[in-house]
């Protein structure tokens, strides 16, 4: 379970440092693939800095200290990203923990009408 979840974070955070070098579009995608990785397993939902550190955590922890480019986590966008997720109501949050692309796909549609 554990190569697992490691294996998905690290996919994610491969993803977020190819993000970096593209549109801030992908790099929201990435953070709302994080974040919505993050809350499928937690009973209760946090807040923007507990989730804000959790995702901090999980880049910190997946860098290689000998990888040459180490992606940068972009702190501002990926608090607009779990801004998105707390606008939700707690019962959509609660369906949206068991199924990852549909977290994905709303977590995104609230934020794009953040703007």
């Amino acid at each position: 379970m554990k190569a697992l979840l490691l294996a998905l974070v690290g996919l994610s955070l491969s993803a977020s440092a190819l993000a970096a070098d593209g549109d801030n579009n992908q790099e929201e995608n990435v953070y709302a693939s994080q974040l919505c990785h993050l809350v499928s397993s937690e009973k209760k939902t946090s807040d923007l800095d507990g989730y804000t550190e959790k995702m901090k955590s999980q880049l910190a922890a997946s860098q290689s200290s000998s990888a040459i480019q180490q992606p940068e986590f972009n702190e501002e966008i990926a608090q607009e990203v779990i801004s998105a997720w707390l606008e939700l109501g707690e019962d959509e949050r609660g369906k949206l923990r068991h199924d990852q692309s549909q977290c994905e796909q709303t977590v995104m549609t609230q934020f794009q009408q953040q703007d």
